[in-house]
């Protein structure tokens, strides 16, 4: 009957004259022809729109290619969700468990970005120059907002197309998987900005963005157990939990995932590797410019600025719990449009120290070696402080010596307490920080400003993060990264600042400016993307850079480049070796090493060289000491100078002893220089003096007293651990007992740099053991343990059931 129909209507008329047969011969023809196009448009179909099973449903993507020769196609799926909306009562919560779908859910567009408000004074400071440059661009990126924000982009590669031939690790189909953290400053950002698809194909891994909360939404904590905290670390350990279990799915392997980011997200990479919630989720870091000890890396004063906050929008109530109610009711438009700020090279909402997801402050956790089994690839630019400097002054024409003052004195001022001893401090940096051959030159001044930020904010903290992995032979891998694209919106005597290297690890000069990226790239650009994208997959393929993919760039340049001639070595305490990454790279040694001792060591014992010398800066009377104080330091100090608060210039109500001078001129600040400068040159030729001592004898002493490893050990092993006494000796006690048998060792003071990173007014600090001392804020809570961030009902199948035996 189907044959009669098809015949009637579709062939001829004078074919229907003709005999049975032919009429018979024609209609299967047509036939064969209509059933080859339905399969031909359904195998079409099925390669640009590339169907994939996951454990919650399917999901339909987008096979893109990308505009390169050497580049096969990606396939990409877009806006996959992680996570159940957090949406009423779930706003200030963990994340919980996505819904599963019916039928085929399309992933060919982004889903909507986590609320933010880039309108507000943005703490450019600490955002990427990219990102500050371009705030117009920007904001076409962050205006589809909703707070059911959690939502993920994977860019998986094909083999598709001609692409590249390069060697690589054939032991199995699956592909290593790198998934980016993107930075901001906690309030701003979102992964949809990352195109992943040139890293993907290039480094044939597979690429995951992802958003999480961000901001009050993502930060906000009453430093109590009605509202905890770190809500955006706990998503992104929810995306991660849903990678490890779906990504096989999309080409990837469970077994090799890293996790990367610049600035912010570097410190949330580095406070993941931290935490206990994250382990067995990742296996190796990638920490670009920022790390869990700097400054703005972790929030210790939250209350101050959720009670702010609740203050602006009418919640300003006593009962904590009552509180975060009312801001569960207010929009999400209302919370982010509050313009609340921290102070300078603070931030106001961020992750913070709960006893749970962070248990303690980002230094002790790596003193115990909770990072340790993790391979770490971690590094700086070589113009890291720009923003800081060009927030503070206009320098086109360079930096005027009053100019340069004052940006060293509110340096000190934001930074350091001890107030009788800033004058100390400033002319110490100064004295540090001026270029004495060329002292007079604006623009020597400038150079040497934007260095004085970078150093203290980005490579101090990463160089002490780097010597406490590898001090137990941990593998790491330092760079320090010298390049930039010319743009017209960058100053021309500007060096790789902030956020410099980000296109070049995406590939971007592979595929021309961006509208986030509007470089003229050059070849060398290319030469140099290719160059870091190889370096960064290799990292994820096997925790080598080096290997398995040599560094081969002919099909840019005809000629070897001369990263095919360097190896990359391993980075270690004592060696500190490190790669010079740019046009002429090299292995080099002690990454601005006089530099580092001078913020790790120096200043720490500038304000132990005041106690010894108590003065008076604006008289010619001196304090006597407090006889009630037998140990020479304020109730409650550890030794490290206090927290800069709100101090009145006479403090403690100590009598003035009247001191007979000779002339009436105040010599105090003076003296207190030249004791300092002297101080300082005499402990940099210790430094020397043991450097050399160390390269020497360290052959030997690795061969004798091989330290044992305080590794987390695997769930099976962690009844039989035991503890040696070196494991359980922090590095500052060991540093104390050096010191009393070696009277050329200089032990900094205690806790020093744990107040260095507070804010002025940090006190209380949040700590696993005053976090929960509210007892009238937890009235109406339910009973939970102190260090449970999950709430009853959430299911915490995911976590591991123990973790190390050597958390406090």
């Amino acid at each position: 009957m189907w044959l009669a129909t098809f015949r009637d209507h579709l062939l001829p008329a004078h074919l229907l004259h003709r005999q049975g047969t032919v009429t018979i011969t024609h209609c299967a023809l047509l036939w064969w022809i209509l059933c080859s196009c339905w399969s031909l448009t359904r195998a079409t179909s099925q390669k640009f729109y590339p169907t994939v099973t996951t454990q919650y449903g399917k999901l339909r993507g987008l096979r893109v290619p990308v505009p390169s020769e050497v580049l096969r196609p990606v396939d990409q799926y877009l806006g996959v969700p992680y996570a159940a909306p957090p949406l009423g009562e779930k706003r200030f919560m963990p994340p919980d468990q996505p819904s599963s779908w019916s039928g085929i859910k399309n992933a060919t567009h982004f889903m909507p970005v986590c609320p933010q408000n880039i309108h507000n004074t943005v703490p450019e400071i600490m955002m990427p120059i990219w990102f500050t440059y371009n705030l117009d661009t920007v904001a076409t990126y962050i205006q589809d907002q909703s707070e059911d924000c959690l939502y993920l982009n994977i860019y998986a590669p094909t083999d598709d197309g001609e692409g590249n031939d390069l060697v690589d690790i054939r032991d199995s189909e699956a592909r290593p998987v790198m998934v980016y953290i993107h930075g901001g400053s906690y309030m701003e950002g979102t992964g949809n900005m990352m195109d992943g698809s040139v890293l993907a194909s290039y480094g044939n891994v597979v690429v995951v963005t992802l958003n999480y909360r961000i901001g009050i939404l993502g930060f906000l904590s009453t430093g109590d157990q009605a509202a905890k905290g770190n809500y955006g670390l706990l998503d992104q350990i929810q995306a991660l939990r849903w990678i490890s279990k779906n990504i096989g799915y999309f080409g990837g392997d469970p077994s090799r995932i890293t996790v990367f980011g610049s600035g912010i997200g570097a410190s949330c990479v580095s406070l993941l590797t931290l935490s206990h919630h994250s382990e067995g989720l990742f296996h190796r870091a990638i920490i670009q410019s920022g790390s869990a000890l700097s400054s703005w890396a972790v929030n210790y004063q939250p209350v101050k600025y959720t009670r702010m906050l609740a203050e602006r929008v009418g919640c300003n109530v006593l009962d904590t719990v009552d509180m975060v109610s009312c801001l569960q009711k207010k929009s999400a438009k209302e919370l982010v449009e509050q313009d609340i700020q921290a102070a300078r090279y603070r931030v106001a909402f961020g992750p913070v120290i709960d006893g749970d997801v962070i248990p303690d402050d980002p230094e002790i956790l790596m003193e115990q070696g909770e990072f340790l089994n993790y391979d770490i690839m971690l590094g700086v630019n070589q113009g890291e402080g720009l923003r800081f400097v060009e927030n503070v002054m206009d320098l086109e024409d360079g930096v005027s010596g009053s100019d340069f003052d004052f940006a060293v004195s509110d340096f000190v001022d934001s930074l350091y307490g001890y107030p009788e001893g800033k004058d100390t401090l400033r002319e110490t940096i100064k004295f540090m920080y001026t270029d004495w051959a060329d002292k007079d030159n604006p623009e020597t001044r400038r150079k040497t400003l934007v260095a004085l930020f970078t150093d203290h904010q980005w490579v101090e903290p990463s160089v002490v993060t780097a010597d406490l992995h590898a001090r137990y032979g941990s593998p790491t891998y330092f760079y320090a990264f010298y390049h930039h694209c010319q743009s017209l919106m960058k100053p021309v005597w500007s060096d790789s600042a902030h956020g410099d290297e980000v296109p070049y690890v995406f590939g971007i000069p592979m595929v021309g400016p961006t509208d986030l990226f509007p470089c003229n790239f050059s070849r060398n650009d290319i030469m140099l993307s290719a160059v870091v994208m190889t370096y960064w997959t290799n990292f994820a393929k096997s925790g080598d850079p080096n290997k398995p993919v040599p560094q081969d760039t002919k099909f840019i340049h005809t000629k070897a480049n001369r990263f095919e001639e360097v190896a990359w070595s391993k980075y270690d305490p004592y060696d500190q070796l490190y790669l010079h990454i740019g046009l002429k790279p090299r292995i080099r040694d002690h990454y601005r090493a006089t530099k580092v001792a001078f913020w790790k060591h120096l200043v720490p014992h500038l304000y132990n060289l005041h106690d010894m010398f108590h003065y008076s800066s604006t008289t010619t009377k001196v304090t006597p000491l407090d006889p009630t104080q037998s140990n020479g330091k304020r109730p409650g100090g550890t030794g490290r100078p206090p927290l800069s608060t709100a101090h009145s210039s006479g403090e403690g109500g100590r009598e003035m002893g009247p001191l007979i001078m000779p002339n009436p001129r105040d010599y105090s600040t003076e003296l207190s220089v030249t004791i300092a400068v002297g101080a300082s040159l005499l402990f940099l030729n210790v430094l020397a003096f043991a450097a050399l001592y160390y390269r020497k004898d360290k052959r030997s002493r690795q061969d004798t007293s091989q330290q044992p490893s305080p590794q987390r050990e695997s769930k099976g092993n962690n009844a039989s651990h035991t503890t040696t006494v070196d494991e359980t000796l922090s590095s500052q006690q060991r540093n104390q007992c050096e010191a009393l048998h070696n009277p050329l060792h200089v032990s900094p003071s205690l806790d020093y740099t744990l107040s260095q990173r507070r804010s002025p007014d940090d006190i209380p600090l949040m700590t696993p053991n005053n976090i929960t001392m509210i007892p009238n804020s937890l009235m109406g809570l339910s009973n939970m343990s102190p260090y449970s961030t999950f709430p009853a009902g959430y299911s915490s199948a995911g976590l591991p059931s123990t973790h190390s035996t050597t958390r406090v």
